[in-house]
């Protein structure tokens, strides 16, 4: 299913020709040919610029074609380059500095990263078309030994494109033949804007346990007690001070190091750009120091300012206000037109947008999907199934549509005896199916991780039907080993009173909509600024909390005794087994080879997308 030639993206590029219309270069208007159209966008407002700026990218994991079932986040990173060239011509026209950053995981979670063998093989190279200023890695780069290959890959192939602006302060390389470490990007770096800020800038990952045996990941706080971090600080005299990093801004990690750096710099201006946590979110840490987070997958590309900055060509700040502002932008053309135009009365036409490169770029993401058949239609989706946006248990629910049909249908042994009883974690399913062509990528979209499927035999009824409660009672003991996302603060209590605990539920009940019968469903988000963070104005989606695990329907008509196969994902084992043994006081044996062993938890969505969404209708 993976593909391991390594393509030239300069070859690749050279395949395509621009062409020049009277109306200047042409693309379709729809970023991605099968993209559906943007819905209307009214009441955009002009950003506030400041006198430094960034653009922010964050956990992005491979979805470079945008959403092509969603309007509101149907451009592509073709469409982002645009953007990114005409708002550093805007910032020059201003005379204002602007960064662009991004905060990690590049890749797991869609079909243009993670079809190639190692992951990121089509997706790593377009992204170094982007001007990025600043990266970081994410946690997906330094990973469990399944991913070895990727933190291999990414050494070797692109970190160099960055030089010194690829920062992962706590996180080494490791060369398993003599067991010696090496740091895998730059710890910081000093460099001046265009407009001559001078910027201080720190990357780190959070405090991340389950790397694999290529990588190494430090504390941050016991990195920050080496020599380097006091001598960076004592060495330099920055105007501003960036801390990036993949993680979350209302982790520890970022509190630490504010703390840190407050020891030498006690007002100087204090910009964060976080990650991991897949949410719109901005939190003010002291009156001096303000981050930003741009929520996933490509839907959200963060604008954010700061008022009160000094640069070398003026007279140096004391301590007074600095403001910060901060805007979610929905990942779309029409927004990109309207705050890439330098008159906010003329939002600029498609010939005035795009640029070169950025058509190069969209028209090879779409011949990457076409070669490697991701959008390939496997079937036809008869409805939409929400992964958070409808009770787990309803019809319209993605996990009702795993447990009830997929999970009986297409991995279900038909040759045991015994009925099957499945379990699964909701993490490992990470996104929605819209009613339409389900295509291949849309596979990689559910789910990107490849677990397997174990048995459990001839568990008596009276104890499998204790194991979904229990386990919900537990939660993933294993931490969401490869998923880590949220809630992680939860077990930083000591934190949590030093700003609002934002999840992703809170982000859709905030805002009345009775009179607002134009908006489209989307994020509506509360940060420490308020509520009026989003660009572009939504009707809040519902956002029901999952539990951590889900079950098929358990057989009717049966006694205690009866006999169940439970069948389960390899990645909650040792929980599932441990769970047995205290119901049960003796020890079960796993059968790591269940049924069809090339049904995976990926592999599952194509055998039924296939077998019954195939219709011959038109979607």
């Amino acid at each position: 299913m993976r593909a391991t030639n390594k393509l030239s993206l300069c070859g690749l590029l050279g395949v395509f020709a621009i062409v020049n219309t009277a109306d200047g270069l042409y693309i379709d208007k729809r970023q991605q040919k099968d993209a559906v159209k943007t819905p209307f966008i009214s009441n955009l407002r002009p950003l506030v610029w400041g006198d430094v700026n960034f653009i922010h990218t964050t956990d992005t994991h491979g979805w470079l074609e945008g959403h092509v079932l969603e309007g509101s986040f149907n451009g592509d990173l073709g469409d982002f380059y645009s953007f990114t060239a005409k708002m550093k011509q805007k910032s020059r026209r201003l005379k204002k500095d602007l960064f662009i950053v991004d905060t990690g995981d590049t890749h797991d979670g869609n079909g243009l990263s993670d079809i190639t063998d190692p992951r990121g093989l089509l997706s790593q190279p377009l992204l170094t078309n982007i001007p990025y200023d600043l990266l970081t890695i994410g946690n997906r780069t330094a990973h469990t030994i399944k991913l070895n290959d990727v933190t291999v890959d990414t050494v070797e192939n692109f970190i160099p494109h960055w030089k010194d602006r690829y920062l992962a302060a706590n996180v080494y390389f490791k060369d398993v033949n003599n067991n010696k470490t090496v740091p895998i990007g730059s710890k910081f770096t000093y460099f001046e804007g265009e407009f001559g800020t001078r910027v201080l800038a720190y990357g780190f990952l959070f405090n991340f346990q389950k790397n694999g045996d290529r990588s190494v990941v430090r504390s941050v706080k016991d990195e920050i007690q080496e020599a380097w971090f006091k001598q960076s600080l004592e060495t330099h005299l920055p105007d501003i001070v960036v801390l990036i990093g993949h993680i979350g801004l209302r982790f520890e990690e970022f509190y630490v190091l504010i703390d840190a750096i407050r020891e030498y710099f006690p007002t100087t201006p204090i910009a964060v750009l976080g990650g991991h946590t897949h949410i719109r979110d901005a939190v003010k840490y002291d009156p001096w120091a303000a981050g930003i987070e741009s929520g996933r997958y490509l839907e959200t590309i963060g604008f954010f300012s700061v008022e009160g900055v000094s640069n070398k060509y003026s007279a140096p700040r004391t301590s007074g206000n600095v403001t910060f502002h901060r805007r979610y932008l929905d990942q779309n053309r029409p927004t990109y037109q309207f705050h890439s135009s330098m008159d906010e009365n003329h939002r600029v036409t498609d010939s005035e947008f795009d640029t070169p490169l950025g058509v190069q770029m969209t028209n090879l993401i779409s011949e990457l999907r076409g070669t490697y058949d991701l959008s390939k239609r496997l079937g036809c989706a008869p409805q939409d199934y929400k992964l958070q946006a409808a009770h787990p248990n309803q019809n319209t629910s993605v996990f009702h549509l795993l447990t009830q049909e997929v999970l009986p249908c297409v991995v279900a042994d038909k040759n045991r005896p015994n009925p099957a009883y499945f379990l699964i974690n909701t993490g490992g399913v990470r996104y929605d199916i819209f009613k339409g062509p389900f295509l291949l990528d849309n596979m990689y979209q559910l789910s990107p991780f490849e677990d397997a499927f174990y048995s459990i035999e001839n568990v008596p009824y009276s104890i499998v039907r204790q194991l979904l409660p229990k386990l919900n009672h537990e939660g993933e003991q294993v931490f969401r080993k490869r998923r880590d996302i949220w809630p992680y603060m939860a077990e930083k209590p000591a934190f949590v009173k030093r700003g609002h605990l934002v999840q992703l539920r809170d982000q859709s009940s905030i805002q009345d909509n009775d009179d607002k019968p134009s908006l489209v469903p989307g994020y509506v988000t509360m940060d420490d600024f308020g509520i009026d963070g989003d660009d572009t104005a939504h009707i809040p989606i519902p956002d029901f909390p999952l539990p951590a695990f889900v079950g098929s329907s358990l057989p009717s008509d049966t006694t205690d005794n009866d006999l169940i196969d439970v069948v389960y994902l390899d990645f909650f084992d040792k929980q599932l087994r441990t769970l047995l043994f205290d119901l049960s006081g003796k020890n079960w044996t796993a059968n790591m080879e269940y049924g069809d062993t090339n049904v995976t938890s990926s592999t599952m969505w194509i055998r039924f997308a296939q077998t019954y969404w195939n219709t011959t209708l038109a979607c």
